[in-house]
């Protein structure tokens, strides 16, 4: 029987290296798409904005903004602060891209601050660099949301006290001003178990994600045996039906396996990816590759055709890779998104490699291998119990 398998495993391999289709699902498009997604997403540590202040108020207030507001981000190297002579050279500068933000304090912005109005701070931003624009509104509308609470604080003070008391109130309702904390604050976190980084995280999501296309094959391969009436002629010969699903079985594993190990190589040699220790690394592969293989075959038993069989395990490899945040991180503090992510086993394939890099030890990869195995096997149980009560198979 395993001599039978290993031969059908060794002819289905051939026949899928042939098939460019397999090439581009398992090697081209992951690191494609990683590459892709790495440059329009840069990572938050790679961040640096060149910005300018043109402070036409010279107040305390508006003189505030850069030595408060701006400070942190300067001192933490994100922001690179240049000088402009005008608004005229802010916006040629914004145009030939050596600028990002401009930060504009009108004339009596100080004024309009401490008398309770309306406080308005103009951003200019480079419109080919949307992410470092969304910073620079962010820093002004801090800056000026807490201005406009702290004069109204005063203002309300004022306004309640008279004589004396209203005086010693006013007073010390401008002491708490002055001693409000900043409008920024940058805060290094330090956790037990660190994130990947950018291009770790989207290679490792790709490679995971795609995996799913790739095993399909072992399961597609049996009904497009069965539609080519090739089946009855393989089972016609010394072949049994336990050695003709072992060696579809092999041969998509060994595809998924080999997709992986070549997109963790590629990654980390062309893009830097570190997906941490290599024991850790290969347990979970191995883990995602099984898992991939007994959820597909179980959708695959659902249907009829090799082509019904490719659309239905698209759908829910494509579920799957979604709720599993394989493009991007998902908040899992709510209580439908955790629920929905713990049952993808892409999200446990990226924890399990998280905690890898976090700590180091291939031990950390554990729980998530177990997960992973755990839904693997369910889902070849059910696989297995399907094919045996259907007729088509």
């Amino acid at each position: 029987m395993v001599r039978a398998a290993l031969t059908i495993m060794g002819k289905d391999l051939r026949l899928r290296l042939r098939d460019r289709s397999v090439l581009l699902f398992a090697l081209v498009v992951p690191l494609g798409l990683t590459l892709l997604f790495s440059v329009i997403f840069p990572d938050v540590e790679d961040l640096e904005l060149t910005g300018a202040v043109l402070d036409h108020d010279r107040s305390e207030v508006s003189a505030a903004f850069t030595d408060e507001a701006l400070a942190p981000l300067r001192e933490a190297g994100v922001l690179e602060l240049v000088q402009v002579a005008d608004l005229e050279s802010a916006r040629a500068g914004l145009d030939a891209g050596a600028l990002d933000a401009v930060w504009v304090l009108p004339e009596e912005f100080g004024d309009r601050v401490t008398t309770g109005g309306a406080a308005t701070l103009e951003v200019l931003v480079q419109g080919d660099r949307p992410l470092r624009g969304e910073i620079a509104r962010g820093v002004a509308e801090a800056y000026v949301d807490r201005l406009e609470a702290i004069g109204l604080a005063v203002a309300t003070t004022a306004a309640a006290g008279e004589g004396e008391a209203g005086e010693a109130q006013l007073g010390e309702a401008a002491s708490l001003a002055a001693q409000a904390p900043p409008a920024i604050t940058l805060t290094e976190l330090a956790t037990e178990d660190r994130r990947l980084d950018a291009v770790s995280y989207l290679a490792a999501g790709m490679a995971a994600f795609f995996v799913f296309f790739t095993v399909t094959y072992g399961v597609t391969g049996l009904l497009e045996e069965r539609q080519l009436e090739t089946l009855p002629r393989i089972l016609a010969a010394p072949v049994s039906a336990t050695a003709l699903h072992l060696g579809k079985t092999l041969g998509a594993l060994l595809l998924g396996l080999v997709s992986m190990t070549v997109l963790a190589v590629a990654s980390h040699l062309l893009l830097g990816a570190d997906w941490g220790p290599p024991g850790g690394v290969a347990v979970l592969v191995v883990a995602i590759v099984v898992t991939a293989l007994g959820i597909m075959a179980l959708v695959g038993s659902f249907a009829r055709t090799a082509e019904q069989a490719g659309n239905l395990q698209a759908i829910v490899a494509i579920v799957l890779g979604m709720s599993g945040g394989v493009f991007f991180p998902l908040p899992i503090d709510e209580g439908i998104l955790r629920v929905v992510t713990l049952a993808s086993p892409h999200a446990w394939f990226l924890r399990g490699l998280g905690d890898l890099v976090g700590t180091g030890e291939i031990r950390a990869v554990l729980p998530a291998t177990g997960a992973l195995l755990t839904i693997g096997a369910v889902a070849a149980a059910l696989a297995v119990l399907r094919i045996r009560r259907s007729p088509t198979w």
